[in-house]
Protein backbone atom coordinates (compact mmCIF):
# COMPACT_ATOMS: atom_id res chain seq x y z
CA UNK A 1 0.00 0.00 0.00
CA UNK A 2 0.72 3.82 -0.69
CA UNK A 3 -0.27 6.98 0.09
CA UNK A 4 -0.35 9.70 -2.83
CA UNK A 5 -1.93 12.90 -2.45
CA UNK A 6 -4.30 13.83 -4.81
CA UNK A 7 -2.41 16.31 -6.77
CA UNK A 8 -0.17 13.34 -7.12
CA UNK A 9 -2.68 10.77 -8.19
CA UNK A 10 -3.63 12.98 -10.74
CA UNK A 11 -0.73 13.15 -12.20
CA UNK A 12 -0.10 10.01 -12.53
CA UNK A 13 -4.06 9.31 -14.32
CA UNK A 14 -4.57 12.24 -15.96
CA UNK A 15 -2.69 10.93 -19.48
CA UNK A 16 -4.71 7.63 -19.24
CA UNK A 17 -8.07 9.63 -18.68
CA UNK A 18 -7.32 11.47 -21.55
CA UNK A 19 -6.64 8.63 -23.64
CA UNK A 20 -9.71 6.77 -22.83
CA UNK A 21 -11.48 10.03 -23.50
CA UNK A 22 -10.14 10.57 -26.65
CA UNK A 23 -10.92 6.76 -27.17
CA UNK A 24 -14.46 7.30 -25.82
CA UNK A 25 -14.76 9.85 -28.93
CA UNK A 26 -13.36 7.67 -31.61
CA UNK A 27 -15.82 5.06 -31.07
CA UNK A 28 -18.77 7.37 -30.59
CA UNK A 29 -17.83 8.55 -34.44
CA UNK A 30 -17.54 4.97 -35.64
CA UNK A 31 -19.71 2.35 -35.78
CA UNK A 32 -16.93 -0.24 -36.32
CA UNK A 33 -16.91 -2.98 -33.96
CA UNK A 34 -14.35 -5.99 -33.73
CA UNK A 35 -14.67 -9.17 -31.61
CA UNK A 36 -11.96 -10.22 -29.27
CA UNK A 37 -10.81 -12.79 -31.55
CA UNK A 38 -10.18 -9.73 -34.40
CA UNK A 39 -8.15 -7.63 -32.22
CA UNK A 40 -6.12 -9.76 -30.44
CA UNK A 41 -5.45 -12.04 -33.55
CA UNK A 42 -4.55 -9.16 -35.41
CA UNK A 43 -2.07 -8.26 -32.22
CA UNK A 44 -0.63 -11.82 -32.23
CA UNK A 45 0.35 -11.67 -35.91
CA UNK A 46 1.82 -8.15 -35.60
CA UNK A 47 3.92 -9.49 -32.68
CA UNK A 48 4.91 -12.77 -34.14
CA UNK A 49 5.97 -11.74 -37.50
Amino acid sequence: MMVLSLDMYSRLTDGVEAALDKADRAAAEDNRRMTHEEVFGSLRKKINV
